[in-house]
């Protein structure tokens, strides 16, 4: 299809870019570009073959790595970059789900929308908004984080998402991080916990398993070296009184670098009863930074994460915090570090992303 833009014949061939010989271009939307959004759309960018304008409500680390970049402050302006910007295919990045049901309203039946779910309501909190609802019904593709959610989601929207295709990829690192230069063993020290922790008073039970405080304080007192760097700037201090190294927040690039000089990554969160099921079913991002930094991880708490370690033993796993003490840390250390050194460089995102390049190439039509 040919169109006139400020006198200038362009081609627009939305329903087989390869037939012009083009890149396949990809409009990625979120409201905060997280760090899961660079990882996948800088793994796709390094094949060569798609062209991505990012669009997000918030400044975030990353935006430099687009082709071009949006950021919208309300709805409107969201709707407007929609109509104005050209795509071959969405990716919506959720968290929340609306700009994926916009989309669809905007375009009709004729975009092809990738709903990366990240999170979701139904898992984290247990309700079942409209638009999550909506979201699977608007999108013609899906990607996970973990198995166990792709599980749980395809129950709970079985009707919604019918036999539409869908992906699992896990948080990985891009290569780059892997390559950077290794702290050796006999430098490293400490636990260290990356991401967000809420602070006290905990007044209700929503999102308990960031509720860390005491947490944290036990691992403290039953003797370990803690470092933690939290995600929100108020954990700073509200953390502090401890006795453990608490950090302010950090880029990306800074964080990386300082986990290198640590011993172990912290996998644990408030979660005795293992109820929690935004951290039973979930992958997290902290888990794959830690292989990256050359970090066997400890998990508690987070019963898909434990799956994972113990078929690996790239962790050590508990069922109690009282449990996580120096002395059984030591005795393992030597050998999960020897699987984390051996099997870090397969835990790259650019040795998964085909994942996401075949799912964009079902909804396309291969």
């Amino acid at each position: 299809m040919l169109k006139q833009i400020d006198g200038i014949t362009m081609i627009d061939n939305i329903e087989n870019p390869k037939a012009v010989g083009r890149k396949i271009r990809i409009v990625w939307t979120s409201m905060h570009n997280c760090i899961r959004v660079i990882k996948l759309a800088r793994a796709l960018k390094k094949t060569g073959k798609y062209s991505i304008h990012g669009i997000a409500s918030q400044v975030s680390y990353g935006t430099d790595e687009f082709d071009s970049f949006s950021f919208y402050h309300n709805t409107t302006q969201f709707e407007n970059l929609i109509r104005e910007i050209p795509a071959d295919i969405y990716i919506h990045s959720n968290e929340p789900n609306w700009q994926a049901n916009r989309i669809r309203d905007i375009k009709k039946d004729g975009a092809k929308i990738i709903l990366d779910g990240h999170d979701f309501d139904s898992i984290r909190s247990s309700l079942l908004p409209i638009d999550e609802m909506r979201a699977f019904s608007s999108c013609d593709g899906f990607i996970f984080v973990s198995k166990e959610v792709e599980s749980f989601i395809k129950r709970l929207h079985k009707e919604q998402i019918g036999d539409k295709p869908t992906a699992v990829i896990e948080h990985y690192c891009n290569e780059e991080w892997h390559k950077m230069p290794q702290v050796n063993t006999p430098q490293r020290s400490g636990l260290v916990y990356e991401g967000n922790m809420a602070s006290p008073p905990y007044t209700n039970g929503m999102n308990a398993f960031w509720q860390l405080y005491p947490v944290f304080k036990q691992i403290v007192e039953q003797g370990n070296e803690l470092h933690l760097i939290p995600g929100n700037p108020e954990a700073t201090q509200s953390y502090s009184n401890i006795g453990a190294h608490v950090y302010s927040p950090m880029n990306y690039p800074k964080l990386m670098e300082t986990m290198r000089g640590k011993k172990w990554g912290l996998v644990t969160f408030n979660n005795p009863n293992k109820n929690q099921k935004q951290v039973d079913t979930t992958l997290t991002n902290k888990h794959f930074e830690y292989i990256a930094c050359g970090l066997p991880v400890i998990v508690c708490g987070a019963e898909a994460t434990a799956d994972w370690v113990k078929k690996t033993g790239e962790g050590i796993c508990f069922d109690r915090i009282d449990q996580i003490r120096p002395e059984i840390l030591d005795e393992a250390y030597p050998q999960c570090k020897a699987v984390v050194d051996k099997i870090a460089s397969e835990y790259t995102m650019e040795k998964h992303i085909h994942r996401l390049e075949r799912l964009i190439e079902k909804i396309m039509g291969d």
